[in-house]
């Protein structure tokens, strides 16, 4: 694996030298040697940088904006080092080390073998320092950064985090002569923890915080993108025209389908008996009351045409809908918002406390879309990734979304089992890579794909079904499936 290799004295140098002359190693300045072939040193000095500076300042501390993310920006890395004026040192082209005056023996922490950078406390002081912003890298990260970063530790940590921070940096900020950047930050942390003024603040996120409204920003970050994807899409309208048993018989598959998604399986013989003949199947007294809960929901036109209009009616909505889908478990809370971190799989979804600030958030992005499909893949997407509740989120997310369909009279969508893995894959891109397209598909195909059914007549619809294989397992029906709903699709844009 190619090196940086340092020459500790006079002898070495000259053997270093010599080994350049035999094209063994290549300089990269004096002092400072390499095996590497010449197209992998820039990967080299960007990754092993910190080795230069301990060789040229061993005593010295990585600060400021280095000392946050412990990479180059722009070729360019500042440290603080025991020395009486500012220097720039040039390695090549390919790196730059800006050395500070200043202390280096307060507030620093390892970060590597024998190299140190600022701590916490100590770059959150460093980055409120005035720096030059027409410069290649700014030295500092300055103030919007610096309640973002607060907001991070407050989350992470605890109030108790803040305190200690602005204790040490008061009792530190003399030696460090930065005693101005002290008074900055603790007016910041003051705001954030609501026992000064906010007008200290400028962010959003740092405000929603100190208004106990905090919320999660890198999900609104992706629900804004998925808005953008969705405003580009040109969707069918397929309409959908009210009749009491057609009515009855989507509401029926869009609760059993639903319940089959989420594990609660039955034979369709035995979700009919739950629903038709309001019989609970034999020792599952709870499953049967969730394919029951769900379908009494979906069934009330009248509820399914209500929407919000602000986030406060979303959040009623939510809670009532939920308390009434989940009403036969309990010990799970129904209808209310969760007080623990839930997650599936790999994906942690929004941390309890950010809950009702992230909804507020994103509530502006939903209002921005056309009605009808656009705004139920958002707002299916918005409860799936919120996950508000310690159960039942899925369903719920698929309630949401129908209602903004029927509310413009349209069909409502099924989700049926055998496309239970496309629909997972589609959220998991999007939670993970912002890519929308796939998960847009599978609704609007699905949307597609359930406006051609006649619902009408209940044995002719579920027909239908089981000759499509959609309430077959997906390794099972997928291919016979994917030839209905391929009649379909629409053109999407790529995202």
């Amino acid at each position: 694996m190619s090196q940086l290799i340092f020459a500790k004295d006079t002898s070495e140098a000259k053997r270093f030298s010599k080994a350049v002359a035999q094209g063994e190693l290549k300089r990269i300045r004096q002092g400072v040697y390499t095996d590497a072939a010449w197209e992998d040193i820039p990967t080299l000095l960007n990754n092993k940088w910190y080795q230069i500076v301990q060789y040229l300042y061993p005593s010295a501390v990585v600060s400021h904006a280095t000392a946050v993310s412990l990479l180059p920006e722009n070729k360019v890395v500042y440290i603080t080092a025991p020395v009486k004026i500012r220097k720039k040192i040039q390695i090549s082209d390919l790196l730059t080390v800006e050395v500070l005056p200043g202390d280096v023996e307060h507030l620093k922490e390892p970060f590597q073998l024998h190299s140190f950078r600022s701590s916490p406390t100590r770059y959150l002081l460093e980055n409120l320092q005035i720096s030059h912003k027409d410069v290649a890298a700014p030295k500092s990260l300055g103030k919007n950064w610096a309640e973002q970063e607060l907001c991070r530790l407050l989350e992470r940590y605890g109030e108790k985090e803040l305190n200690r921070i602005r204790d040490e940096a008061r009792a530190n900020c003399s030696v460090l002569k930065m005693e101005k950047e002290f008074h900055a930050l603790e007016r910041l942390i003051g705001a954030i923890l609501s026992t000064q003024s906010i007008t200290a603040l400028s962010t959003e996120r740092a405000i929603a915080v100190a208004q106990k409204e905090p919320f999660d920003p890198t999900r609104i970050e992706m629900f804004g993108n998925l808005a953008k994807y969705l405003r580009q899409c040109q969707f069918v309208s397929r309409p959908y025209q009210y009749s009491a048993s057609s009515w009855r018989n989507l509401s029926f598959f869009e609760s059993y389908f639903s319940n089959y998604i989420e594990g609660t399986e039955f034979e369709i013989e035995e979700a009919e008996q739950i629903v038709f003949e309001k019989h609970e199947i034999s020792s599952r007294h709870q499953d049967s009351h969730d394919v029951l809960a769900v379908f009494d929901v979906v069934q009330d036109y009248t509820e399914m045409s209500t929407l919000p209009n602000n986030v406060e009616e979303l959040l009623d909505l939510l809670m009532q809908r939920h308390s009434l889908i989940m009403e036969a478990r309990p010990e799970k809370r129904p209808g209310q918002l969760k007080i623990k971190a839930n997650k599936a799989g790999d994906t942690v979804f929004v941390s309890p406390e950010q809950i009702e600030g992230t909804f507020a958030q994103a509530f502006p992005f939903y209002q921005s879309l056309p009605e009808g499909l656009a705004r139920a893949i958002f707002i299916q997407f918005l409860v799936t990734e919120c996950h508000p509740f310690d159960d039942g989120n899925g369903r719920l997310a698929r309630i949401m979304m129908n209602a903004e369909l029927v509310n413009v009279e349209e069909v409502k969508i099924i989700v049926p089992t055998v496309h239970r893995d496309s629909y997972l894959n589609g959220l998991r891109g999007a939670t993970r890579s912002n890519k929308f397209r796939t998960i847009t598909k599978v609704f609007s195909d699905l949307h597609g794909y359930t406006h051609s059914i006649e619902w009408g007549d209940y044995s002719e619809a579920r027909a239908t079904l089981e000759n499509h294989f959609a309430h077959k397992l997906p390794d099972q029906g997928v291919a016979v499936f994917n030839r209905q709903i391929s009649k379909y699709r629409v053109e999407l844009p790529t995202g």
